[in-house]
């Protein structure tokens, strides 16, 4: 707890230094608690794992702290507040008592070592080949969900970015492409990746939903670039499942955790066609296990065309 002492004997910085989404999502006193927070922590910051996780506590304070409405991995919305947001001190000591006793519970047991790669899933670059038995993962779905967005809150507060434009040069530049925000219209050439060797397996399909986007988005207001999303996405993904090729060992197992998606009311079918591309790189055979309905219950859902995730099974 030597960076909370620490952090209760220091004033606060000049506040102005936060961006406006920063003010919008905190009052007065919570903001120079968590200001002083992190000038402790970057003053006693020495890479060590200790300093780490202090770093990750802070982190995971942040949307406990705020009085606007938010949730882990949520987007944030400053027009709505929460009635008892918890102060920051208190949500600080507890959330690195709760890492602690984690740890000190998962070493109960025999030693597990972990290796981290930081990189990219669509090379795999760092991971030699043969590397693994099983992947899990739960990737991404094709349905305009902007994880780029969902760190808005907490880059914000570390002063990384001072505004929701500044996401595309530093988040979204580098994500699988999942969101209409992800491909701008005039940065997509449609027809040459529809003619990427990587989604030849399923082109004519792919080509027929992404033409039936692109006339439909004409007819809705937004006029969101589903199409190039879309098209995008499954590019992407045929280079995951060649990446993922070169580093399982023969056999292997790969589960995506994964939903399909109807952009404007155009079905996607994301389990088959990322089913036919694992076979294309050389997998031998998937299965579907669905494990819940979705877009069946409300009554306000923008279109009626049932959808499911579940757990998509590559055996090769």
């Amino acid at each position: 707890m030597q960076i909370l002492r620490k952090a209760e004997r220091l004033e606060a910085s000049d506040l102005k230094s936060y961006p406006d989404l920063i003010h919008k999502c905190y009052d007065v006193d919570a903001l120079k608690k968590l200001d002083v927070l992190r000038k402790a922590l970057v003053s006693m910051a020495d890479s060590s794992p200790a300093a780490e996780l202090c770093w990750l506590s802070l982190i995971g304070i942040l949307r406990k702290t705020s009085c606007a409405n938010t949730a882990q991995w949520q987007y944030i919305l400053p027009r709505k507040t929460k009635k008892n947001p918890l102060d920051p001190f208190v949500a600080f000591r507890e959330l690195s008592r709760q890492i602690a006793a984690d740890m000190a519970f998962s070493q109960t047991g025999e030693p597990c070592k972990a290796k981290l790669f930081a990189g990219d899933a669509r090379t795999c670059e760092g991971v030699p080949d043969d590397f693994a038995q099983l992947v899990l993962c739960s990737p991404p779905y094709p349905n305009n969900y902007d994880y780029a967005d969902a760190t808005r809150l907490e880059m914000s507060f570390m002063q990384e970015i001072r505004g929701w434009g500044d996401l595309q040069r530093t988040i979204r530049e580098k994500l699988v492409r999942s969101c209409s925000q992800h491909v701008p219209e005039k940065a997509i050439d449609l027809e040459e990746i529809l003619s990427r060797s990587e989604v030849e397996p399923i082109s004519d399909e792919l080509s027929e939903v992404c033409r039936e986007l692109a006339e439909v988005r004409l007819t809705r207001g937004g006029k969101k670039t589903y199409h190039l999303m879309v098209a995008c996405y499954f590019l992407d993904l045929a280079q995951v499942w060649n990446s993922l090729r070169r580093v399982c060992r023969s056999p292997s197992r790969v589960c995506f955790v994964i939903g399909d998606s109807a952009p404007y009311g155009v079905y996607v079918p994301v389990m088959k066609w990322l089913g036919e591309l694992a076979l294309a790189v050389g997998f031998k055979s998937f299965s579907f296990e669905q494990t819940r309905e979705r877009n069946v219950k409300w009554k306000n859902r923008k279109h009626r065309v049932p959808l499911c995730e579940g757990r998509l099974w590559i055996e090769g």
